[in-house]
């Protein structure tokens, strides 16, 4: 699950939806967004809420938030998402929690369009299963290096290389595993289910979701989980250091 033909093309349909509105939103909204509060009445519950789920635990790919907070927060992304909501909600939502992720993507040489239309899911599907979003991006670029119509030699597909097998498994996933969306809600599960599976054995998890349980799909597939690790420790490090309120250095501006 880990061979791919890396000289896919990408073949992605232009397309505007609520993230880069979101993006574009924030970006002529940043100085009076810094100057002025956004989370009024529902709007300081979620402010809370904010920054309950963005406290991680080091080196873990489980969020230890509870999980009806992050329930709520990716119910109210999905909402978002599905009914095109543009309010001061959804701009502080994208801040705190999409924005940081879009520059990490961009960072490691995604393209802006596909950066911008990735990350939204990306979160809410993480939340969703209760998974940490370093650990997430560093599946798939180990999985894809990013590139949603990837394709392995084994036949694995799309971002998180989900197999045919699991297409339309989870209600609500769909079928089609070169899809954004549908590819990380079908990974993030099949990622979750390993590891209750595993109960709660990280390593497990990922050997299982690298294939690496019963002999070996793939060479050294024993040493996925530490490049996981590797890959996911630089990952947190930059996302730290892109949220609101820090500086370049990481540090918590004053």
């Amino acid at each position: 699950m880990t061979l791919f033909q890396r000289n896919l093309k990408q073949d992605l349909p232009p397309r505007r939806g609520l993230v880069e509105e979101l993006e574009h939103m924030w970006r002529r909204a940043r100085v009076l967004l810094l100057a002025v509060p956004l989370l009024v009445g529902t709007g300081w519950a979620t402010g809370n809420l904010t920054r309950d789920v963005l406290t991680l635990p080091e080196d873990a790919m489980v969020r230890d938030s509870p999980r009806l907070q992050l329930d709520a927060l990716s119910g109210r992304m999905e909402t978002m998402r599905r009914t095109g909501a543009k309010t001061e909600e959804s701009v502080s939502v994208y801040q705190e929690h999409v924005a940081p992720v879009v520059r990490v993507l961009r960072r490691r040489g995604v393209p802006p369009k596909l950066a911008t239309e990735m990350a939204w899911p990306l979160v809410e599907e993480t939340y969703r299963n209760r998974l940490d979003v370093a650990t997430v991006i560093s599946v798939i670029l180990n999985e894809s290096n990013f590139r949603p119509n990837a394709t392995s030699n084994v036949g694995a597909r799309g971002l998180m290389q989900v197999m045919p097998l699991w297409a339309g498994y989870w209600r609500g996933c769909g079928r089609d595993l070169y899809d954004i969306q549908g590819n990380l809600c079908h990974g993030t599960r099949i990622l979750a289910y390993y590891l209750r599976r595993s109960g709660g054995d990280e390593r497990r998890a990922l050997l299982g979701y690298n294939g690496c349980v019963r002999g070996t799909n793939t060479p050294n597939c024993k040493t996925y989980p530490d490049k996981i690790a590797r890959v996911r420790r630089q990952v947190s490090a930059e996302l730290a250091a892109s949220r609101p309120g820090r500086t370049a250095g990481g540090a918590a501006s004053r």
